[in-house]
C-alpha cells in the first residue's frame, strides 16, 4: 500500500512538471531543453564526515546528444545539527562546438545552512565557490548561492532559487522544483525540473529535466540534485 501511493504520488508530480516545462518552453522562443541524470552514494567516514561519490552526465535531445560528463568526490562535515560545511572535486568531459570532448577539473567549497525546520518540512540557505580549470578556454570563479524548501516524508517535493555569480556579476539564476521518493530502503530518487535564465554570453534560456539515484550507506545524508 505504501508503495502504491508512493507510485501515485510520483506520478502526479511529473504530470505537474512536464506540463509546466511545456508551457514555459512554448512562451520562450529560442530556448534550450536538456536532460540531467546523476548518480551519488554517500558512506560515514567518521561521526561528523560523510564521503560522497557523484557522476552525472547531461543530455541535449535531438541536437548534441550526450554532450557532458563528470564525477567526483564530495566530502561533508556536520559542524552541528544545522550547519554543515561542503568541499568537493570534479573531473568532466564536455563536448565542444567541434564535436570533440574537452576535459576540465572543477574544484568547489562553502556550506549549507538550516535555517528553519518542522515536522514536514524544512529551509536550508548553501553558498558555494567554484573554480573551473579548463582545457581549452579561459579558467575562470563562479560563486552560487541557493535558498531551499524540502519535505520531510517518505515523497518530499521541494523547491529551490539559486544564484550564479562571476567575475561579470550575475551570471544565471536557477529556479528549480522536483520530488524526492524513498521505499525504506538505502535508495531514494529524485524527478525534477529546472528553469534557468542566463546571461546573454552564457547561453539562452535552459529548460532542464532532472533524475537521480542516491544510495545511503550509514548516513542520514539525503540526495541533492542541485550539486
Amino acid at each position: 500500500m505504501q508503495w502504491e501511493e508512493t507510485r501515485l504520488a510520483t506520478g502526479r508530480s511529473l504530470h505537474v512538471l512536464t506540463l509546466a516545462a511545456l508551457l514555459l518552453t512554448g512562451r520562450k522562443a529560442g530556448a534550450q531543453t536538456e536532460t540531467q541524470h546523476g548518480f551519488d552514494g554517500s558512506l560515514r567516514l567518521a561521526p561528523r564526515l560523510d564521503l560522497v561519490l557523484h557522476a552525472r552526465i547531461r543530455t541535449q535531445p535531438g541536437r548534441l546528444g550526450l554532450y557532458q560528463a563528470r564525477a567526483g568526490p564530495i566530502l561533508e562535515y556536520s559542524w552541528n545539527s544545522r550547519f554543515r560545511l561542503i568541499a568537493g572535486y570534479y573531473y568532466a568531459q564536455q563536448e565542444n562546438s567541434q564535436e570533440d570532448f574537452i576535459g576540465g577539473h572543477r574544484w568547489f567549497g562553502g556550506g549549507e545552512a538550516r535555517v528553519w525546520s518542522a515536522v514536514r518540512a524544512r529551509a536550508d540557505v548553501r553558498f558555494l565557490a567554484e573554480r573551473f580549470e579548463l582545457a581549452q578556454g579561459r579558467d575562470f570563479a563562479r560563486y552560487r548561492v541557493r535558498a531551499r524548501v524540502s519535505g520531510n516524508r517518505a515523497v518530499a517535493p521541494y523547491g529551490s532559487v539559486e544564484n550564479f555569480l562571476d567575475a561579470g556579476g550575475w551570471r544565471s539564476t536557477r529556479y528549480a522544483a522536483g520530488v524526492r521518493v524513498g521505499n525504506g530502503t538505502r535508495l531514494s530518487f529524485d524527478v525534477g525540473y529546472f528553469l534557468e535564465p542566463r546571461r546573454a554570453d552564457v547561453g539562452p534560456t535552459r529548460h532542464m529535466f532532472m533524475t537521480g539515484v542516491h544510495w545511503n550507506f550509514r548516513t542520514r545524508r539525503k540526495a541533492d540534485p542541485d550539486m
